[in-house]
């Protein structure tokens, strides 16, 4: 007869475990892709700040280029929120926007202030 109890709590624990595990995917769904999207914006506004100058760019192109990414990261930044510098030392390319994560019952702002700088 104890063993039949016994096998009953690895079925709590295995439920539980797998509760935990999914909701630690939801998380983890939910707050990974503000930062990916991040991630290759930043990579993007290097690339346009390291070749501004041998693509002779003027900097309304590249807030263009930058804010086009933005739109196809599906990250709410606006255009006048990017900040295109050109000066004899090289080009900086400043964007600041605010994520908002829904974790279901709670949300939160997150601000994010990417720079590249060549």
């Amino acid at each position: 007869m104890r063993r039949d109890t016994e096998r009953g709590f690895v079925r709590v624990k295995t439920i539980l475990a797998l509760l935990m595990l999914g909701v630690g995917g939801y998380i983890c769904a939910r707050v990974f892709p503000p930062y990916f999207a991040n991630s290759q914006l930043k990579d993007k506004m290097y690339e346009e700040a390291r070749f501004a100058e041998s693509n002779d760019r003027t900097a309304e192109q590249l807030r263009d280029n930058v804010f086009n990414e933005a739109q196809r990261l599906e990250i709410p930044l606006r255009r006048e929120q990017i900040q295109v510098e050109r000066n004899s030392t090289g080009t900086r390319i400043t964007a600041d926007y605010t994520v908002t994560v829904d974790l279901y019952y709670y949300q939160t702002d997150w601000d994010f202030h990417t720079t590249s700088v060549r």
